[in-house]
């Protein structure tokens, strides 16, 4: 699994993905986006610096990133946690689900964690099984193909 050491290096440069200049970005932000309703209190597992969580209609956003370099970024309506502060009328992670991070504890903490809605995107080919979701979309991404898994309910049996 990827480091915390190695995360807090990856984000020292802001934007580090380039996601504020990359017109494949703002598009995939976009429709991400597209999939939510407005929330009470929403989380974002893994925000990076909060380039897509900021967009989140929610009254509360809550974060959760491990590198400070990141979270020290991210914007004024968004709020660090290290882990799920009660339940959640949204949790989303986008780009986490992968063999580099703790893919158990996401999923524990999106089981703990959501009452209403589940968001899940993330490159095609680097996504574990999930199971069937209400809403499925793929869309190419960069050189990828980007899909997001939209649940009305929390599966409850991963």
């Amino acid at each position: 699994m990827q480091s915390k050491t190695e995360l807090e290096k990856w984000h020292k440069t802001k934007d580090a993905w380039g996601y504020e200049t990359n017109k494949c970005d703002a598009n995939r932000k976009k429709i991400i986006l597209s999939y939510l309703t407005k929330y009470k209190k929403a989380l974002d597992i893994g925000a990076g610096e909060g380039w897509v969580t900021t967009g989140i209609p929610a009254k509360e956003i809550h974060a959760i990133e491990i590198a400070d370099n990141a979270a020290e970024r991210f914007p004024s309506n968004v709020k660090r946690v290290l882990e799920p502060e009660g339940t959640y009328d949204l949790v989303m992670t986008t780009g986490t689900l992968y063999n580099q991070y703790n893919k158990q504890q996401i999923f524990n903490w999106i089981k703990k964690a959501a009452t209403k809605h589940v968001l899940i995107a993330g490159i095609k080919d680097w996504l574990p099984r999930l199971p069937k979701p209400d809403k499925y979309i793929e869309f190419k991404y960069r050189e990828y193909t980007q899909v997001i898994y939209f649940y009305e309910t929390t599966p409850q049996h991963w």
